[in-house]
């Protein structure tokens, strides 16, 4: 805590008892912090020094061991004392040229104090100084925060908190990154464009998340930027609260160097933004649960209820006479636990939100027709459309769309943990119902199949009859004919003939890929391929038994992943 409360060695100086006083060597060391003083007149005293103390000593514990001075100052250096200050000519008559050579290089203020001056008195102004410091710092902390609090009573805006930061900090440039709605402020007397294009290099979200455990330990970090070939500090401070990530505060040091007090006063001031910031989030959440209810009933396929969500168009952006497509964006939360582990339902839930802030944006921007609310697993959507625009037009349209909100996604760090599937386009309102159940179906095939990012349900080819719910009993019963004595033999043996069988179609047949791809021996596969037809009474140069377990290899992967997408 030193670090922010106190004065400096240099204030230390300008006192009038210590007017007289000379910095023998550390001249770099005299912004240094000083919270306490003390009197050194024991040969122990580093035994009882803490951080940020200065000490006053008349050396009399060294007088007849000077050389020891050198060694005292190391220690004292490696214990963060803030500086020492030595009366000369009562026990010694000069500090030894390798002491002060000592103190220069550590940077370790080494100060003779005048010789009338009593320790009495520059304790008591410089405790005094030191206690209207630690004064003005809590007023300042309560006069900033003060602040903040009215702004936001009167319903101030993160524009207004920038600007009230930006005007206290004397002009310096000040921008406030959110991430949930994506906002940027910039406050500067300069171009804007420089300082947006600094903080959008350093968007991968994910990437902040990690970095973040270094400003849990200081509050804020320190960098460096150029900007039209000056080098300027710049100050980054997180935005936290309850485990949440809501954003930045960046400070550019263009105008003048903050002091430590000041960037505590801002460290301070966060979990007012962050309330600020919640307080949105809080809205968008009432409202997205309308939205929430509506589709609810729209998807549920029951006139009654299709019938009560027409009743709720007034306030929503539904036209009737338009024909929709639903689009599901399914969040990957198995892949975003095993790179990061902890607070992931934190996160799922501001990238969520997150990605209705992308999604409004665009479709303002665009002129889309959308409808959009977080569901459990991520996003749906539904896209109008003017009922007489050619499906080719529409596809190309959703296309585009979410090709677009891939690009904002890549640029903020967590694309490669979205998929988007889409359903047919339904003329009917009553039909939606199956443009969100195919959309739906497209996210069980790409988290099984690894397919493309953005999949059409027209694009799935035979997945889609294999995915048909009247064909299901069909299904597993060809399953079982097929291939369940396999599956039986794998689990009970230990062995691994579905996955030999599975890539014996990846590499169309060629025994050697197979057994490099396994890293077993090429007999083994050929023993391998012939318990297979063993254990299955199919052969894999018949055509039709090919074709038999390629159908049922697809029945048993859509079955084990609906397993897993419904657990």
């Amino acid at each position: 805590m030193y670090q922010f409360w106190g004065i400096t060695v240099k204030e230390l100086l300008n006192l009038s008892s210590m007017k007289n006083a000379k910095v023998l060597a550390g001249e770099v060391g005299l912004e240094r912090n000083i919270t306490r003083l003390n009197v050194m007149e024991v040969p122990d005293i580093i035994n009882w020094v803490e951080e940020g103390e200065f000490l006053l000593t008349t050396a009399y514990s060294m007088k007849d061991n000077i050389q020891g001075l050198e060694q005292l100052i190391i220690d004292l250096n490696n214990k963060e004392v803030a500086g020492l200050g030595i009366k000369i000519k009562r026990y010694i008559n000069e500090i030894p040229k390798e002491v002060l050579e000592r103190a220069q290089a550590l940077g370790f203020p080494l100060i003779e104090i005048p010789f009338d001056i009593s320790y009495s008195t520059i304790l008591t102004e410089s405790l005094t100084e030191i206690v209207n410091a630690h004064t003005n710092i809590l007023s300042r902390i309560s006069n900033i925060q003060n602040n903040l609090i009215k702004l936001m009573l009167d319903g101030g805006s993160l524009k207004e908190i920038a600007a009230a930061i930006h005007h206290s900090l004397d002009g310096n440039t000040v921008a406030i990154e959110e991430y949930i709605m994506g906002t940027q402020i910039i406050m500067s007397s300069k171009n804007k464009k420089i300082y947006k294009s600094l903080i959008d290099e350093e968007q991968d979200y994910l990437k902040r998340r990690e970095i973040k455990k270094e400003h849990y330990k200081t509050g804020h970090t320190r960098s460096i930027d150029i900007i039209q070939d000056e080098e300027i500090s710049r100050i980054s401070i997180p935005i936290y609260s309850e485990n949440i990530d809501y954003g930045y505060i960046f400070i550019w040091e263009d105008k003048r160097v903050l002091s430590p007090v000041e960037t505590k006063v801002l460290e301070s001031s966060t979990p007012i933004i962050a309330l600020d910031i919640h307080k949105k989030m809080t809205i968008l959440e009432i409202e997205a649960e309308s939205k929430t209810e509506f589709l609810k009933d729209l998807f549920s396929g029951k006139e009654e209820r299709i019938k009560r969500a027409f009743e709720k168009l007034s306030y929503l952006n539904f036209d009737i006479n338009n024909s929709y497509s639903v689009i599901v964006i399914h969040i990957k939360e198995n892949e975003i636990y095993k790179k990061y582990k902890t607070n992931v339902p934190n996160y799922i839930s501001q990238l969520k939100i997150r990605l209705i802030s992308i999604i409004d944006k665009i479709s303002k921007d665009e002129d889309y027709n959308i409808i959009s609310t977080p569901r459990f697993d991520g996003v749906v959507m539904l896209f109008g459309s003017r009922q007489d625009t050619k499906d080719s037009r529409i596809k190309k349209d959703i296309k585009n769309f979410c090709m677009k909100i891939l690009s904002y996604a890549e640029h903020e760090g967590f694309n490669e943990y979205l998929n988007m599937g889409i359903g047919r386009n339904s003329d009917s309102p009553k039909e939606i119902w199956v443009s969100n159940r195919e959309a739906l179906k497209v996210n069980e095939y790409q988290n099984n199949q690894k397919g493309d990012k953005i999949l059409f349900y027209e694009d799935l080819g035979i997945y889609k009859i294999l995915s048909f719910e009247g064909l299901r009993p069909e299904l597993n019963k060809f399953y079982n004919d097929i291939l369940q004595d396999l599956v039986n033999y794998d689990k009970e043996k230990g062995t691994d003939l579905i996955i030999t069988l599975k890539k014996y179609f990846e590499f169309e047949g060629n025994l050697k890929k197979i057994s490099e791809s396994m890293f077993v021996h090429y007999n083994t596969v050929v023993y391998r391929l012939q318990r297979i037809k063993d254990i299955t009474n199919k052969d894999l140069n018949s055509y039709e038994d090919r074709l038999n377990f390629q159908i049922a290899l697809q029945i048993l992967d859509m079955t084990q992943e609906q397993n897993k997408f419904n657990s």
